[in-house]
């Protein structure tokens, strides 16, 4: 056995081949991780179908509150216009 101060050998390498490849249980295991744990996609889907609801809602009440300023409007002109005018 030789004492080599700054040599030192390398790693062996692992190389391992199956011997057996079953197709089937593999994709079944494919499918049953898909379905199991929710995936990122289906996380980005749901939060843009919030997004995309609370955009309506802000439309809907940006709408109203568009809606009740003319109403106010109007109702002060016809105010002044009864109180200076008449």
């Amino acid at each position: 056995m030789k004492i080599v101060a700054f040599k030192t050998s390398k790693p062996k390498q692992f190389n391992y081949k199956p011997l057996y490849y079953d197709q089937q249980k593999e994709e079944m295991e494919e499918r049953l991780k898909k379905y199991s744990e929710p995936e990122q996609s289906d996380i980005n889907r749901f939060r843009s179908k919030i997004r995309e609801t609370w955009r309506v809602k802000e439309k809907k009440n940006f709408k109203l509150s568009k809606m009740t300023l003319y109403v106010y409007l109007i109702g002060s002109i016809l105010l002044i216009y009864f109180i200076f005018f008449r």
